[in-house]
């Protein structure tokens, strides 16, 4: 837009309009006057039709005019948009690349607890199995002991028995 106002310096971005010499309102003749009488409704009429026809295209141009500021106003507000965006981008794009670090570590911890707790699990399996596993040897010992308690026992008592018998 500044590109177009430096170019005709009017500020309004248009180049001066020329305006045709029959509409200047200038009388070149002296013995026009007899003419003018006679002819004076149609140069009247084409007076008119030039002004109706100027006013036309004066219109149109200022129609143009603001249409193109409109565009440029247009084209403006999209590039600050633009600007906004990129500074957005700017400051975003280090942040979400923090972000990926940060998810790519917490994904590699994951799977190192993930293997962890699999081997936990394995070892808990295993330890599971040999509690049980001493459980039963501890209930097969503890029968065995009381058999041989009872076994050391039989014979006292046999012993008692005779020494009771005998003594009768």
């Amino acid at each position: 837009m500044e590109g177009i106002q430096k170019k005709f310096g009017n500020g309004q971005g248009l180049p001066p309009i020329p305006l045709p010499s029959s509409f200047s309102g200038k009388n070149t003749g002296d013995d026009a006057g007899k003419e003018a009488k006679a002819t004076a409704e149609p140069e009247t009429e084409d007076r008119e039709l030039e002004a109706k026809k100027l006013r036309r295209v004066l219109a149109s141009r200022q129609y143009s005019q603001k249409y193109r500021l409109k565009q440029l106003h247009y084209i403006m507000q999209l590039e600050t948009e633009v600007k906004a965006l990129q500074a957005e981008v700017a400051i975003m794009s280090p942040r979400i690349k923090y972000a990926d670090c940060q998810n790519s570590l917490l994904r590699a911890e994951n799977g190192s607890m993930r293997q962890k707790l699999s081997a936990f699990s394995g070892e808990l399996t295993f330890k599971e199995a040999q509690y049980e596993e001493l459980k039963r040897e501890r209930q097969i010992l503890k029968q065995l002991c009381i058999m041989y308690n009872q076994q050391q026992e039989q014979p006292k008592l046999v012993n008692n028995l005779n020494q009771r018998f005998n003594k009768m």
